[in-house]
């Protein structure tokens, strides 16, 4: 149900499991009924969009620059610290729709734990900002090939610091975004600071997109807005 403090709605998952166009293609749907916000992560805010090129293209800026994996969490955390403040809370304090494609308190688990940060870093890294709970956090998953396949046909002249890693990385992101919700009680605190364990809903990305969207739609409808 909408409360009123608007509506927060999250899209999560593997690169190239198609969240970031059925974010967009459900946002259309509900364009006139209540004008999503669109956003990611990062690069919402001004600041973000700097971030966003310095952590996936960081290459385009300084051919010399190198991201440890704790730096770039950081920097990720500047871009959600940025986005909270000036986008999020303002807009669900006017009673407005925000669609996020990804959330560093989800991300940030992930991948910096995929990408081999100390567990107990990440934990205190995302202990600086309370973030509004979601009413709804979406996680797409389908088999690690599919998605890499996908990035193949999309993305062969804009890959992204992530869509240039090995198959084993991409296979070890989507198997944590599977077992999301069977971590330590560590994460799932975590988790639980960003939406209520049961408004998390895994998505079969192996299916139409078709479906994925209609599915997404009716659960909007039938549970957010009463």
């Amino acid at each position: 149900m909408m409360s009123d403090d608007g509506l927060y709605v999250i899209f999560e998952g593997n690169e190239g499991t198609g969240k970031s166009s059925t974010m967009a293609a459900v946002s259309e749907h509900f364009k006139d009924k209540m004008a999503p916000i669109l956003t990611q992560h990062p690069g919402s805010t001004p600041l973000g969009a700097h971030l966003r090129k310095l952590v996936k293209y960081p290459e385009s800026i300084d051919e010399n620059i190198k991201i440890d994996p704790l730096s770039r969490q950081c920097l990720y955390m500047a871009d959600t610290i940025n986005f909270i403040n000036l986008i999020l809370e303002p807009a669900l304090k006017q009673r407005q729709t925000i669609f996020a494609d990804r959330s560093t308190f989800i991300s940030g688990l992930v991948y910096g734990i995929v990408d081999d940060v100390d567990p107990q870093d990440m934990y205190r890294l995302l202990q600086l900002i309370n973030p509004p709970r979601a009413n709804r956090v979406y996680i797409f998953t389908c088999p690690w090939q599919i998605s890499k396949d996908r990035i193949k046909k999309t993305r062969q002249n804009n890959k992204d610091h992530y869509d240039n890693q090995s198959e084993q990385f991409f296979e070890k992101v989507n198997t944590a975004y599977e077992n999301l919700l069977i971590g330590s009680p560590a994460q799932l605190m975590i988790l639980s600071r960003v939406a209520t364990l049961d408004n998390f809903i895994h998505i079969n990305a192996d299916q139409p997109q078709e479906k994925v969207i209609e599915d997404i739609i009716n659960d909007l409808e039938s549970h957010l807005m009463v």
